[in-house]
């Protein structure tokens, strides 16, 4: 309760200084906060991005291809209008895709040719590809100030749209590997105490003594279950990566850059995933269906989910947001879990380069358009300043988590490697093939 007040307290005083700085001049620059709109909009008298000194383009399109999920859970249609508002002459025109498949996008910009100014979506194994073909610009030069520098991101996120030292994709939104917690189904199973809390199970021994006894099954058919792993074509490889963090401490072998799948760790989580299938405590259903396990978690099915940290606010539109938590993967507490983005990359064919960094920093970095999706869905901000609003205790444990979680490798095969353990998990899961095949 005291530190609900103390940021209650600090709310007030920043609305205050806000609203305070609100009353000057169209001449008058306040010196604004990372995320938000602080410099002039660029207009017909002055051709140049806010506070960059870099000329626009005299373009009168800026076109945005997204995916489209992320049109459904951020306000892209508002951001597009405020930013034509901003920007008199300018027309946003959005193009929705399905995925973050790179195939389209490298045959076309591989010519020079583009039909889009900025591309959302994907992390930086998506990102790599078009790097080594140099088919994308770099973010280091012009696009970091003083009101928007590279230590006001959190450095995972912010390292997802990095290749060898250079920043070729902002972050737009990140994720973070959580177990997501049904605290009523917790408690009906014994595990939580009257008031909803649950302790995190430190091993994986644990976990899958939670998820027994959060199982129900009636007449032979399983009714309720006790944990959901997201084993999808979306999943694989941040479910994997993100336990084995929590093991071992490291995602490698010992050369520190192979991906471990040796070691007695490896073996051990592979052999905890084929007993809680075989036992009947967690389902495959993720194979066929990548958002089965958050659908069923969501339906209040599920006691337990491993997946992004924000199936926890998404889920709480549902059942209550007092019914829902989230808790470390066993060691993730101790040794850091998984994050990953989805950003943005602009390509070297686009007509408004300075155009789409502009609406990058203007609008997609924006506090309102930010903290939208943060409460309503729970898509994390790359920006540290956008959480100081936020009441719940769970945010505290998750943007600690996020400050010390490591990242996906950077792999310019990633693709093929993500789909390559998909196969061959999904195999081991069900005991078509061992753990050591």
């Amino acid at each position: 309760m005291a530190k609900r007040l103390i940021r209650i307290i600090c709310i007030t005083m920043s609305l205050a200084l806000l609203l305070g700085g609100c009353s000057g001049t169209k001449n008058e620059q306040p010196a604004g906060t990372a995320g938000q709109s602080a410099t002039p909009s660029a207009s017909s008298e002055s051709p140049e991005a806010s506070g960059s000194g870099t000329e626009l383009e005299d373009v009168d399109e800026l076109r945005v291809t997204v995916q489209s999920w992320i049109m459904g859970k951020y306000k892209m249609e508002e951001a597009g209008k405020q930013f034509e508002a901003d920007h008199p002459g300018i027309k946003v025109v959005f193009n929705k895709v399905d995925n973050a498949d790179t195939t389209t996008n490298m045959l076309q910009w591989a010519t020079g040719e583009t039909n889009c100014d900025i591309a959302i979506g994907g992390s930086r194994e998506q990102a790599v590809q078009y790097v080594a073909k140099d088919l994308i610009i770099d973010f280091e030069d012009g696009f970091f100030d003083e009101n928007l520098s590279k230590d006001n991101f959190f450095p995972s996120f912010l390292e997802l749209g990095n290749i060898e030292g250079t920043q070729y994709m902002i972050p737009v939104t990140g994720e973070v590997m959580f177990i997501v917690v049904n605290k009523n189904l917790m408690k009906k199973a014994g595990l939580a105490d009257e008031n909803g809390n649950i302790k995190p199970p430190e091993t994986w021994e644990e976990l899958y003594d939670y998820a027994k006894k959060a199982t129900v099954v009636e007449n032979g058919k399983t009714v309720q279950t006790g944990l959901t792993i997201d084993w999808g074509t979306n999943f694989m490889a941040y479910s994997y990566l993100s336990c084995l963090q929590g093991l071992r401490g490291t995602l490698f072998e010992d050369d520190n850059k192979t991906i471990d799948y040796v070691s007695d760790d490896a073996k051990y989580l592979l052999s905890m995933w084929n007993k809680l299938y075989t036992d009947g405590y967690t389902p495959v259903d993720t194979f066929a269906d990548m958002d089965a396990g958050r659908s069923n978690f969501k339906a209040g099915k599920v006691a337990m989910h491993i997946s992004a940290a924000s199936r926890w606010v998404e889920a709480g539109e549902l059942l209550g947001p007092e019914n829902v938590t989230v808790m470390p993967i066993p060691g993730t507490d101790k040794n850091g879990t998984l994050t990953y983005i989805h950003g943005a990359v602009i390509p070297k064919a686009s007509p408004a380069k300075n155009l789409a960094k502009l609406f990058i920093k203007e609008r997609l970095l924006d506090s309102d358009f930010q903290e939208w999706s943060l409460n309503k869905y729970g898509k994390m901000s790359p920006l540290n300043s956008h959480y100081d609003s936020l009441l719940e205790d769970e945010w505290d444990m998750v943007v600690e988590a996020t400050k010390k979680a490591t990242t996906t490798p950077l792999y310019k095969d990633f693709a093929k490697l993500d789909k390559g353990m998909q196969v061959e998990f999904q195999k081991c899961i069900t005991g078509k093939q061992s753990v050591d095949d």
